[in-house]
Formats: C-alpha cells, structure tokens, sequence
C-alpha cells in the first residue's frame, strides 16, 4: 500500500515539474510578446497613431478564439486568456486614459475596471458633461457612462450629452446590480448607524428593516463619501459597491443584501472612432422626426421593411428645439451589416437630424463587478 501510494506520489510531482516547466516558457513568450507590443507602441507614437487599437485586439481575439475550437480550453477560456493578455500589453504600450464618474470605488469605477483592468490610468470626473469633455479634448482615450438601469430606466443627461457630441460608441457592459454592508466591524450588534447615497438605502430597505431594525440612516451625496465615514466611526457601515471595502480598509459585513435580485445598468463606453464588426454586434443611433402627424411611423418602417431587429428605443427632448425630440435607436447588428446599412440609410432619408453613434460588441452579461442604479451612478 505504501509503494501504490509513493508510485502516486511521484506522478504527481512528475507532472507538477512539467508544469513549472510550461508555465516558465509561458512566462518568457509572454515577456516576448510585450516586448514586441513596447515596440509597435513606439511606432505608433512615431507616426501619431492612437495606442489603444478595439478593432486590432477583436481581430486578435476572433483569431485565436476559432483557433481554440475542438482543444481543451473553449473559445471563452481563450477569449478570457487573451483578454488579460491583450489588457496588459497594451498597457504596457501606453496606459490607456479611462474617464469616469468619480470618485475612485463607485459603480462606474467599477464599470471601468471590468473593461480595462488595473492597468489603465483612472480619471474621476465630478459630473458627465466633464467625461465627455476629457475626452472631446484629448485628455483621455475614453469615455465610460452610464446609460441606462433596467427598472430606474434611461439616464436623461447621457442622452442629452450623446445628441451634442462627436463622439462615437465604441463598447457597452451591463453590470448585475449588488449591494454589500460594509464596516470596519464584522459585529452587526456594533453597528449603530448606516450610511449611503439615498437611492442605495432605498435598494436594501427590505434586508435593513429585517436584520438591522431601528438603526439610524444617514443620507450621504456617495456611497464614496459614505465610506469616508465609516473608516473614521467603527460603529457607522454602508450600503455600496463590493469594491468600496478594499479601497477604505472595509470589511464585507453581509453580500448581495440588495431587495431587487433581477437589477442591471447598462454602460456606454466612448471614444474618438467607430469599431469594425465584431461578428455579434448592436449599433445605435440617434434622430430627429420631422413634427408632423405619421413621422415617426415613416422613421421606423424601413427597419421593420428591412427585418433589423430593434433592441431599445428612447425619446428625448431636443434642448435646441422646443417640444420636439431625439429618438435614440438600438438595434442588432454592425452599422455596415448590408441589410443594416440599407435601413439606416432609409431611415436617414425620413428624419430632419440624423446621427450614428456607431457599433459595438453585444457581450453577455457580466456579473464580476455588480453596480448601483442610475441615482447612485449619478451620485
């Protein structure tokens, strides 16, 4: 029995060296390629072309993916792989310049930690016009903001913003909602006070009135500022984003604490240039009907003629024209799709203003990295 055991034994460790031995010529190819990836950086500073390249990764990406099938690890094991890789390589280029509503741990940090990862340079911005305007003006490489919330609904300012800028879409994550206690005690016997932006509290009123009755609320302008006051009052928690407690020293009293389980917030992410077609794409854009009688009817039919499927449809009044309105369009597909570009196309020949915001990739939900609603990301 002892000799079947060190028999076993010794396979294991046989393995284990093989192992090391792969993940050592891993490690070097990897170093290999960021090397060579330092380099095409260099030359594109060279000939001032944009470090950050969505349509080059995707293509890399679709490359290896259909390369994978049939092997031990699937295409999403290797789009996961690769996705990592690229992030870090492209970092080592040139960090890539992410702005977003601030401050640093609220759900839109959050949204854009999930797209790019540690790596890139963070710039928290006070309001939304001030994202946009990082951008407009060659301060950051890209826009991260909130668009919509599946039960709040449509984020009013962002549809204003999309109808003034040039900017174009060039990404979209949609967050499952989480809520999380956090204090620097573990003890729900020590907490005395709980704090947050109004909208969160009202999110986890159900889970509070249950396990924490009587306990005072106290209102704050972010779940951010709440977690100021918690890391200075061991009897104070809050009501926010998971990833509050590693950036405040928090400890994760109780998770997934929010009333609604079937929450989401859909992210726009922007930049200065349109995305190629990914394959499994959704472009979006937005319009102005003429005012009369019919108009918008006329708008549509062409997509409906030419079978689009239309997956969001938002109105908006336009600022610049008294009672009349911008409809924003979402729709499957990449906007040079045949059968889309021949509907948008006719659609732009019914409206008076007509605008493409531009196409990106329809991924799966994401659940790695939850976020509040629409107030909150507000907040």
């Amino acid at each position: 029995m002892i000799k079947i055991a060190s028999a076993k034994t010794e396979v294991l460790k046989d393995l284990r060296t093989q192992i090391d031995q792969l993940d050592d010529q891993i490690l070097d190819l990897i170093q290999k390629r960021a090397a060579t990836a330092v380099d095409i950086g260099q030359v594109k500073r060279h000939n001032a072309i944009a470090i950050m390249d969505r349509d080059r990764e995707k293509l890399v990406l679709t490359r290896l993916i259909a390369k994978s099938q049939g092997q031990a690890l699937n295409g999403e094991a290797v789009r996961e792989i690769y996705t990592a890789i690229v992030r870090v390589c492209r970092a080592a280029q040139a960090p890539v310049r992410i702005a977003f509503l601030g401050p640093i741990g609220t759900f839109s940090h959050a949204a854009a930690l999930d797209q790019f990862g540690t790596l890139g340079i963070y710039q928290p911005q006070d309001d939304l016009p001030s994202i946009f305007k990082e951008v407009e003006e060659g301060r950051a490489d890209v826009a991260v903001v909130p668009f919509e919330n599946s039960i709040e609904g449509i984020v009013g300012q962002t549809l204003d913003l999309l109808g003034t800028t040039q900017l174009k879409a060039r990404g979209m994550v949609t967050l499952q909602i989480s809520l999380a206690l956090m204090s620097k005690s573990s003890d729900l016997t020590e907490i005395k006070k709980i704090a947050s932006h109004p909208q969160a509290l009202a999110q986890a009123r159900g889970w509070l009135s249950l396990n924490l009755p009587g306990v005072e609320l106290l209102a704050a302008t972010s779940t951010a500022a709440a977690a100021t006051l918690a890391t200075e009052d061991g009897s104070v928690a809050i009501v926010g984003h998971p990833v509050l407690a590693d950036f405040h020293n928090l400890g994760l009293v109780a998770e997934n604490i929010e009333d609604q389980t079937h929450n989401q917030t859909f992210f726009l992410i922007l930049g200065t240039d349109y995305c190629a077609p990914s394959g499994r794409d959704r472009t979006m854009c937005w319009f102005s009907a003429p005012h009369h009688s019919g108009s918008l009817y006329s708008c549509l039919q062409p997509l409906a003629n030419t079978k689009v499927n239309l997956t969001r449809l938002h109105s908006r009044p336009n600022l610049n024209r008294p009672w009349e309105y911008r409809f924003f369009l979402e729709l499957d597909g990449h906007f040079t799709d045949e059968t889309v570009a021949r509907g948008l196309n006719e659609l732009k020949k019914s409206t008076d203003q007509f605008y493409l915001l531009g196409s990106y990739e329809n991924q799966n939900l994401v659940t790695v990295s939850p976020a509040l609603s629409r107030e909150s990301q507000d907040a």
